[in-house]
């Protein structure tokens, strides 16, 4: 496709001809979904980010300058949603490693050091719900602000606070019951 004939096709979408969009999806489809493949090295993940390449380009068809490459237009944001979607993975897996680990016993004569999350932790957070997962990993594992936290989510200080706090007194609930319920089963004959 010409460049001259991609910004025709844009300039119909833009003006509301929807529809014309489906051609710039045929023409760049292909070529996307192998960078991304590439990029991303698994299938599914190389086909999700090819389409949310395509729906984010035509909600920002604004931003696209005229006169420009529409293919390294879309380039440029596939490759942003590679890197994102890499980064969420790596994120996932550290958080992944993080939780699997087990916790050694220290008794109080020994140094604290090697301390490690352990499995009740990590089963803990899979029984809270995803939304109070997503705030606790992002408080204590990123480091995020409430702020910050409640502007991703669209939720007020006071509510995400409230559901930090709630969330970590489950965990400690649900970590300290587990434990109770082993201790209880060690001394029984």
């Amino acid at each position: 496709m010409e460049p001259a004939e991609a910004d025709r096709i844009v300039r119909a979408v833009k003006e509301g001809n929807r529809e014309r969009y489906g051609k710039l999806v045929e023409r760049y489809q292909q070529q996307i979904f192998k960078y991304c493949f590439h990029m991303l090295g698994q299938l599914q993940e190389a086909e999700d980010v090819t389409q949310d390449v395509f729906v984010k380009g035509l909600e920002r068809l604004e931003l696209f300058r005229e006169g420009t490459s529409f293919g390294a237009w879309l380039y440029k944001m596939a490759y942003h949603e590679c890197l994102n979607k890499l980064k969420r993975a790596k994120t996932y897996g550290r958080l992944l490693r993080l939780f699997s680990r087990t916790v050694p016993v220290i008794r109080e004569d020994q140094a604290a050091t090697g301390l490690e999350f352990n499995a009740e932790l990590r089963d803990a957070m899979l029984r809270l719900s995803p939304k109070d997962r997503h705030i606790i990993l992002l408080r204590i594992v990123e480091e995020y602000r409430f702020e910050d936290i409640a502007e991703q989510l669209d939720m007020s200080y006071a509510a995400i606070r409230k559901r930090y706090e709630r969330a970590k007194k489950r965990l400690k609930h649900d970590i300290v019951q587990k434990e109770e319920g082993e201790d209880e089963r060690s001394f029984s004959y």
